[in-house]
């Protein structure tokens, strides 16, 4: 898909860009191999059962892992922890493996990754998926959930920058 054939890519992504979204690291730990990536495309569906949803391309490189692996954790960052939303969106020079060695990690009862001092931590297991367009939309039920602090101001992201919510 082209801008030429599709003449309103870029008015959309504009459009998005002025929707402040909280900043996550969703993490992946299993037999296909260890991942993480930064999003703001994280949406609650229903709280009964808990369940969440994440839009991600599908030319990332977590795809296939998170495919094979099944389980994942949504870390929701403070506005303290801008530069691991950059290191695992790919803004720094650290590599995928380099990106895990930069910061302590905590386990959740389902053995995956959790940003130590996040403001949350959402475990959970894919339980459905569907391609739309150019992204994979997969749900989430939640098994484990873990808030943490009630003070410290969200990470955002508005306008394509970081921002805090203080």
């Amino acid at each position: 898909m082209t801008d030429q054939t599709h003449p309103l890519k870029q008015a959309f992504r504009d459009a998005m860009a002025s929707n402040a979204a909280g900043v996550h690291v969703i993490t992946t730990d299993g037999a296909a191999g260890r991942y993480g990536i930064t999003m703001t495309a994280v949406t609650p569906v229903t709280d009964e059962p808990p369940t969440v949803m994440l839009c991600i391309n599908r030319e990332s490189a977590i795809i296939p892992i998170l495919l094979a692996n099944r389980s994942l954790c949504i870390n929701t960052l403070s506005d303290g922890q801008q530069d691991i939303a950059e290191h695992f969106a790919g803004l720094t020079d650290l590599s995928p493996e380099e990106r895990f060695e930069y910061h302590i990690w905590l386990r959740g009862q389902n053995g995956q990754l959790e940003v130590e001092g996040a403001l949350a931590h959402l475990h959970g297991s894919i339980t459905a998926q569907q391609e739309i367009g150019t992204h994979y939309v997969f749900f989430v039920a939640l098994d484990e959930i873990k808030n943490h602090s009630q003070t410290d101001p969200a990470l955002l992201y508005f306008r394509r920058s970081f921002k805090s919510l203080a």
